[in-house]
């Protein structure tokens, strides 16, 4: 799946160092997987395309509940905040996943199956 194409709708320009903006907290974007790009148009019938989402952004120090963090994740970002240079920073990662429907071929035969963890639907700071 190294081959899928991504695009998202925040194209952000360089600023300046002085002016640069903080990165965006952890958020839901579009990564649009087609299925033409990545050579499977040929046995995938239907979705031909779908926006599988991914996640992005900064996790803040400290962590509250809207971000949905693990214990482990929550004590990083506490270490963090109170000794930055002893803690890493917790992840921005998918936390709800749904499945994806497809009809392709199989064998020779048309197969409907609904494949699980297919489209994000939830980001947090693990």
């Amino acid at each position: 799946m190294e081959r899928m194409r991504v695009t998202d709708g925040d194209s952000a320009t360089a600023a300046p160092a002085a002016e640069l903006p903080q990165r965006p907290l952890c958020r839901r974007v579009d990564m649009w997987v087609d299925f033409d790009q990545i050579g499977w148009d040929e046995w995938i019938v239907h979705p031909k395309r779908y926006n599988a989402y991914r996640c992005e952004g900064e996790c803040p120090t400290p962590l509250d509940e809207s971000f949905s963090p693990t214990n482990h994740a929550y004590m990083q970002s506490l270490l963090r905040h109170h000794h930055p240079e002893r803690g890493s920073c917790p992840s921005c990662v998918p936390t709800r996943l749904s499945p994806l429907s497809m009809l392709y071929y199989e064998n020779d035969d048309l197969a409907l199956r609904h494949h699980e963890d297919m489209i994000v639907e939830e980001c947090g700071c693990h």
